[in-house]
């Protein structure tokens, strides 16, 4: 993708086997971003910069949609710090790296009171009409589970929470007041955490008497009851468990022992410590 100008040269006219041209064709940038043309980026207090209506915006509207670099989170990390500030997550491991100049894309920002919220993974849409002049803003608890863009928030707003986190799409009272406009992988997640549920004691038996005999499918019907993930697969499962990475490592190795410590930590906590 273009990032800057570029002049191709074109021979005078006349040359034979060259269709005549007047001069130079410059080709300019495509702009990774979209950003309404009812609305225009400005420089705003405190946030740098943001985007605001130029004339009213109807709900249902597709006011920015955001493109850029796909990438996961270890090559993530290693990306410039203020791209990585204008970026979004799409998926659980998934993110799309922002362009490598500012474009009025980026710059809707966030608030704890937002007018518009998710229209898919990379779309935003306005929750309700906006008026002239209105900062086009969504929350961004909408579209991000994870601690790459932690910050104080300064929105000012009555519900202002104080701190955007990576876990706001956590709270029930966010869930409830942004249905239908969370990204599409925070919605799997939501249903999951709905679906997840602590080992019975007949789950924990049922778990003791399969270890010995077939140690993946005991612990994979277990993982999918705690986690909520009817389908998943069992490196998947274990790929999402908070625990060392070395004794995943083990566990998804097929070490014996590693197997074993799994077991007898869900079968003691009957999955209480998975979040």
């Amino acid at each position: 993708m273009l990032k800057r100008h570029h002049v191709i040269p074109v021979r005078a006219e006349g040359n034979e086997g060259f269709p005549t041209m007047p001069g130079p064709v410059i080709l300019r940038p495509v702009p990774e971003n979209f950003l309404t043309p009812l609305a225009e980026m400005r420089p705003a207090p405190g946030a740098g910069f943001g985007s605001y209506a130029l004339a009213p915006i109807p709900a249902g509207t597709i006011v920015a949609a955001f493109g850029g670099t796909p990438m996961d989170r270890v090559t993530f990390d290693l990306q410039n710090p203020e791209r990585r500030s204008r970026s979004i997550q799409i998926d659980d491991d998934t993110f799309l790296l922002g362009p490598v100049e500012r474009e009025p894309g980026d710059a809707v920002n966030h608030s704890c009171d937002p007018n518009c919220g998710m229209g898919g993974a990379a779309q935003v849409v306005a929750m309700r009409d906006i008026a002239v002049g209105e900062a086009i803003t969504f929350d961004y608890a909408m579209a991000d589970g994870s601690d790459y863009d932690e910050f104080d928030c300064v929105c000012g707003s009555a519900v202002c929470r104080g701190r955007v986190s990576e876990n706001d799409w956590r709270r029930e009272n966010l869930q409830d007041r942004y249905t239908g406009y969370f990204a599409p992988y925070l919605t799997r997640r939501i249903a999951y955490r709905q679906a997840a549920r602590r080992l019975s004691k007949r789950d924990a038996e049922t778990l003791m008497v399969m270890i010995d005999d077939d140690p993946y499918l005991a612990l994979t019907v277990a993982m999918r009851t705690v986690l909520g993930r009817p389908r998943a697969s069992f490196e998947t499962l274990v790929r999402l468990l908070p625990i060392n990475p070395s004794w995943r490592s083990d566990v998804i190795a097929g070490d014996v022992a590693a197997l074993d410590l799994l077991a007898a930590m869900l079968n003691e906590e009957r999955g209480g410590g998975v979040p």
